[in-house]
């Protein structure tokens, strides 16, 4: 299994975990480390962040502690453990988002000896959507994301920690640990289906490729996931054109690249050109990209060594 700074694989060429293979541990000490300044810091972003938009509010999720592997042959799967614990949207603006964070970094390594420590770190979650006549499928954000507006991405979000409360009525400390993989599951196949509109029945069950650690946003972990589509481009565009509800301000666009020409891009020049500044961390921040950058990393590792 290859780990970069901001590319974790954890399928092997032609396959990877499904939820057999994946456990989850949630901890109320799981949740980030805090001091005074990162309070005071929290709450300055986060109001600044309020004056700028009336389309954002405060919501919790899942932070990713660690994620522990038990290494596997090149011929097999790991089995995976998730850690959890809880934090919010709001911590996040304030600590991976906010300018001159990169002291709470080093601050972690030298209090914890993990430079995440004081990291909100929400967990997400992404899909790979693989159509029928084998292409792949983005959509463009629209100005009103929060994050990275006008960039194009893969349909994601975040699994919903209050969802699971109010399926349950019971407390994450009580819980099966597998109520919340179920979540997490379930969360990539709803994204997509109000994201893009594409039916339940018509995606695969989803299958854990790997994590990618968002490099602008100080290494925010994503789950990225392999999903096929029983429809081909012309009938997701349809789909898509006719959204009534779901996430409707997410995006402005359909985008659809074929896998041979994602291939072809990341073999050449410009595939270059990402390996070698996914090697240079400290060029991520001056990069004016259209693809997210955590995306285009684990796209670029995904394509260069598993074959789906």
């Amino acid at each position: 299994m290859e780990i970069t700074d901001y590319i974790q694989i954890l399928c092997i060429p032609g396959n990877g975990l499904d939820k057999c293979s994946i456990k989850v541990e949630w901890r109320g000490e799981y949740g980030r480390q805090t001091l005074p300044i990162i309070s005071d810091t929290i709450e300055n972003e986060w109001n600044k962040k309020l004056s700028t938009s009336n389309s954002i509010w405060n919501g919790s999720k899942f932070r990713l502690h660690r994620l522990e592997l038990q290494e596997a042959s090149i011929f097999m799967l790991p089995e995976i453990k998730l850690l959890l614990g809880s934090t919010c949207y709001k911590d996040f603006i304030g600590t991976n988002c906010a300018p001159g964070s990169e002291m709470f970094v080093q601050q972690g390594e030298q209090d914890f000896n993990n430079c995440q420590a004081y990291m909100s770190d929400p967990l997400g979650v992404g899909g790979l959507v693989v159509t029928s006549d084998d292409n792949i499928i983005f959509i463009r954000r629209s100005g009103q994301c929060a994050e990275f507006p006008f960039l194009i991405d893969r349909p994601g979000g975040h699994p919903e920690p209050d969802d699971v409360i109010a399926k349950t009525g019971q407390s994450f400390q009580t819980m099966d640990p597998s109520i919340i993989l179920e979540e997490i599951f379930d969360s990539i196949l709803k994204e997509i289906t109000e994201e893009v509109n594409i039916p339940l029945p018509n995606l695969s069950s989803p299958i854990l490729l790997g994590v990618s650690y968002n490099p602008i946003t100080l290494k925010t972990p994503s789950l990225e996931f392999y999903l096929k589509c029983d429809l081909n481009t012309n009938e997701i565009q349809e789909l898509y054109e006719k959204r009534v509800e779901g996430d409707l301000e997410e995006s402005t666009e359909l985008i659809v690249l074929s896998s041979f020409s994602l291939k072809y891009i990341l073999h050449n020049e410009d595939g270059q050109f990402f390996k070698k500044v996914l090697l240079e961390s400290n060029s991520m921040r001056n990069l004016s990209l259209i693809l997210k950058m955590d995306i285009f990393c684990f796209l670029f590792y995904l394509i260069m060594k598993t074959t789906m």
